[in-house]
């Protein structure tokens, strides 16, 4: 009896919580459809759309492809005389670094239309930097009701840069109702929103320098996608892409579109793999070891002292078994050598082991010849024709960087388009070109002229610089940069990189004839703007100090965060540096003499002789407001600042306020400033600066080289600054302070200081 009413206890219980679950469960999903319905009836968060469509004055529909810097339009619908092919693809596809002007889809274009097919043919480039086949499945879906006649894709490249939440090709059901959500549910691009304003969010890891800014990781350190993917991750794309691939092909064959695919190609001599994972079981000395060898031998081959680079090679051996880097190095030795047919089945090696994610691997291209046949696609072997038409093994006589082709490489690609689309009839051609057009005549028909490829050459030197280390291109990048400086000697961007890759070189007398060239040709205004916009933190501009901070880890890459190409110069500004004593070279601009000497030993001297001072036990602090509460000589502008014992207050009516008092210190004996701040705007407003400036003679004159600049949240809560004044080199350099001014932000509102303290290195006269 009792073990029957302990069963009917437990089912009493299980009965409970079943109701209470389900009670849960349909609050959860009416309270998401309560949701969804307020997206519909609002509008909000529209389903995503790769085209646009709109309607012109003559009532003709036009369509916008989405992506892309300059995107591709097209009449909605096409007419019987046309013949229209889409071209699915990356940044390969798109033309990168040629586009908008040049791509192998527009060479095809040009070149069909001189055949004579009795239609127009149009090309519609549906290329986008680092779009992947799981992309390229969503555009085609889209894409197919504009009725294409033939699609091409060059795709592979890009996908190990971001994954799904899950693995799609082993849960298929669950990726189909995903799919559903995406192409149906409102909160479903509400969630995909919420990826781009947090970052952390799984499916929105990228790995573009904006989040490791966000992340405040370090920028000296390895990249995200320079570091080693797992085992498990790498397969999963590999897996992903077949599945991918597949749909793709599928749709198309069920739609009777004829397909052309093309294998992949990349620069397999001239761009090494990545440098990690070192083979496994390594101490880190052993791993520093390998890598200073095989760092040096890399340069020995670049400066053609290819014995000293074998005797490296040799002693690395042991060290480096399935190694990437050490078969890559192997490889460049045996082509400096002449031995072209051993370099190349290195260099295969090489790419085979390479960790990167920047390349598609030797596993991709199988699955491209092996999917094509099977699903009746047209086979463009695009890797195999470059290997034809390399001068030994593929490298930057066919590329620009490490995937995308140069102009004669999409010239091959465009050529081999037009031969297949012939022989297999994809397209009627009546009148086969007896020569296919040459790259100059693209080049005309394109107009592409020397400022354009200019602008070319300075983003690829930019790219090398920011990406790899390329010491048989290091010759090439500055020849790019001083072709561009011949034709535009204004060029600060151009002269900066320049001083970097000399610097990186140690070539320093080199470097400070070129500052002193950029100093002579352009504005110091002009020049502060360029460093604050491209190369904080590493390179900064203190008044009329230049210091410099490379990276000489060949691990990470050699400029990879100096340069943060920012949209916004104020996005930059208001970095600070880092210490003084972590800067490499440190230069002074004497604009009296036009002069930029090297004054590091000096700069480093006086920064440990003010650390050393201001470790003494006299050090103490300074109550700035106390210090303001007592003298009679506070001035200020636009505000009325008000000092008390709980710190410091005043209005601010959105003009130039600013205050400034009387101080008595040595520069070198004050090391920190302590600032904690609230600002209360009127209105809802951006962040903003807080300025501090000083001055050193009798009477106040304030400067920009005398200033330092804070980034200030405007949201009425308390920020604390904590200014080392003693990593500064214009407050070292100041020699007595007669004067400190602070400028709020220009907002009307209110504002108050609580703390405002200075840290003196020896006597404290004012306590």
């Amino acid at each position: 009896m009792g073990s029957e009413i302990c069963v009917l206890k437990c089912w009493l219980e299980v009965k409970k919580a079943v109701k209470y679950s389900s009670f849960i469960l349909i609050i959860n999903v009416l309270f998401f459809l309560a949701l969804e319905g307020t997206f519909h009836l609002f509008n909000w968060f529209k389903p995503f759309s790769y085209f646009v469509e709109s309607r012109n004055e003559r009532g003709e529909v036009w369509v916008q492809y989405r992506i892309g810097p300059i995107k591709p339009k097209f009449l909605k619908s096409k007419s019987t005389d046309t013949f229209r092919i889409f071209s699915f693809g990356g940044s390969t596809t798109m033309g990168s670094p040629f586009y908008p002007k040049s791509s192998f889809s527009r060479m095809l274009e040009l070149a069909l239309n001189r055949s004579g097919p009795g239609k127009k043919v149009e090309v519609i480039n549906l290329g986008a930097s680092g779009m992947n086949s799981l992309e390229i499945f969503y555009c085609l879906r889209e894409a197919l009701k504009y009725k294409p006649d033939l699609a091409i894709i060059y795709c592979g490249q890009n996908e190990f840069f971001q994954a799904s939440f899950f693995a799609d090709w082993r849960y298929p059901n669950l990726d189909r109702a995903v799919d559903v959500l995406r192409l149906h549910s409102r909160l479903y691009r509400a969630l995909k929103a919420a990826d781009k304003i947090l970052p952390l969010i799984p499916a929105a890891i990228g790995t573009h320098q904006e989040l490791v800014e966000t992340l405040n990781l370090d920028l000296g350190q390895l990249p995200l996608e320079n570091r080693p993917m797992s085992r498990q991750f790498y397969n999963d794309r590999i897996q992903s892409y077949r599945y991918h691939l597949q749909k793709i092909l599928a749709m198309l064959g069920k739609s009777d579109v004829p397909t052309i695919i093309c294998t992949l190609t990349v620069n397999l001599k001239d761009w090494p793999p990545e440098w990690i994972p070192f083979p496994q079981g390594l101490s880190e000395q052993q791993r520093d070891e390998l890598k200073s060898r095989l760092y040096n031998a890399y340069l020995n081959i670049a400066d053609g002292q290819t014995i000293e680079a074998a005797k490296l090679l040799q002693k690395s051996r042991p060290l480096a078994h399935n190694y990437a880097m050490f078969d890559f190095v192997q490889a460049w030795l045996d082509e400096k050598q002449g031995h072209y047919e051993t370099a190349r089945e290195n260099f295969l090696r090489a790419r085979k082991l390479d960790n990167s994610r920047h390349r598609a691997p030797p596993e991709i291209i199988q699955i491209i010849r092996e999917l094509a046949p099977e699903y009746g696609a047209a086979l463009a072997d695009i890797e195999e024709l470059f290997f034809k038409n390399a001068i030994t093994t593929p490298g930057f006589d066919l590329f620009t960087d490490h995937v995308h082709p140069n102009l004669k490489g999409q010239r091959l690609i465009a050529q081999e388009l037009y031969n297949i689309m012939n022989s297999k009839g994809l397209i009627r051609i009546s009148r086969p070109l007896a020569r296919f057009p040459s790259e100059d005549e693209f080049k005309n028909a394109f107009q592409i002229d020397q400022d354009f490829l200019d602008n070319v050459k300075l983003h690829l030197a930019v790219y090398y610089l920011l990406q790899k280390r390329l010491p048989g291109r290091d010759r090439q990048t500055i020849q790019y940069l001083n072709e561009i400086l011949s034709r535009h000697p204004d060029n600060v961007f151009a002269r900066i990189c320049l001083v970097s890759l000399m610097l990186e070189q140690a070539r320093i007398r080199e470097a400070q004839s070129m500052l002193e060239a950029c100093f002579r040709s352009s504005r110091p205004e002009l020049i502060q703007k360029t460093l604050e916009r491209y190369f904080f933190p590493k390179i900064v501009m203190q008044g009329n100090y230049l210091l410099f901070r490379l990276n000489f880890d060949p691990v990470v890459p050699p400029m990879r965060g100096i340069m943060l190409v920012r949209q916004s110069p104020e996005q930059t500004r208001i970095r600070s540096g880092l210490d003084l004593d972590q800067y490499n070279w440190i230069f002074q601009y004497d604009p009296k003499t036009g002069k930029v000497p090297d004054i590091t030993k000096a700069a480093r001297s006086e920064y440990e002789s003010a650390k050393a001072r201001c470790k003494s036990e006299s050090a103490a602090d300074i109550d700035l407001i106390v210090l303001m509460a007592r003298t009679m000589e506070v001035h200020a502008n636009d505000i009325k600042p008000k000092p008390s014992t709980s710190g410091l207050t005043f209005n601010t009516i959105g003009k130039d306020p600013w205050f400034y008092f009387p101080v008595e210190l040595n520069a070198p004996e004050a090391s920190n400033l302590k600032i904690e701040i609230s600002v209360r705007p009127e209105e809802k407003t951006k962040p903003a600066e807080l300025s501090l400036y000083w001055s050193s003679g009798k009477a106040p004159v304030f400067s920009e080289a005398k200033k330092i600049s804070l980034p200030l949240k405007t949201n009425g809560k308390f920020q604390t600054f904590e200014i080392k004044l003693s990593e500064n080199l214009n407050w070292l350099a100041s020699g007595k302070i007669s004067y400190l001014r602070l400028d709020p932000p220009d907002l009307p509102g209110t504002a108050k200081i609580r703390q405002f303290k200075l840290r003196a290195c020896s006597s404290a006269p004012y306590q």
